[in-house]
């Protein structure tokens, strides 16, 4: 098997694992999900280093962006669609990532 099948399989197999952030009904009515602010958050398996004091995304192997100005991080919450927008721009900001690139 190529090495690369290998990772790529061992990749899939992760996401699966990964578990999800919780998910709660806002005072809006819609549904919210919480930032984990000591780690990953979690949603769809897609999995964001979110910094709401700093105004940070990352995504793992990714630098470390600004949140998009229209999201609000301040509760601890953003809708799916705000996660959705933090994890293209965290995919957009490219480069090559490393613990030194947190924010």
């Amino acid at each position: 098997m190529n090495k690369w099948t290998g990772l790529a399989t061992l990749a899939v197999l992760a996401a699966c694992d990964v578990p999800q952030a919780p998910v709660v009904t806002g005072p809006d009515g819609l549904a919210r999900i919480q930032i984990n602010t000591s780690g990953l958050t979690c949603y769809n398996n897609r999995c964001l280093d979110i910094n709401p004091a700093a105004r940070s995304v990352r995504q793992i192997g990714n630098r470390t962006t600004r949140i998009p100005g229209n999201i609000d991080v301040s509760d601890g919450t953003v809708t799916p669609e705000e996660f959705r927008q933090m994890g293209t721009a965290a995919s957009l900001a490219g480069g090559e990532g490393s613990q030194s690139d947190r924010g």
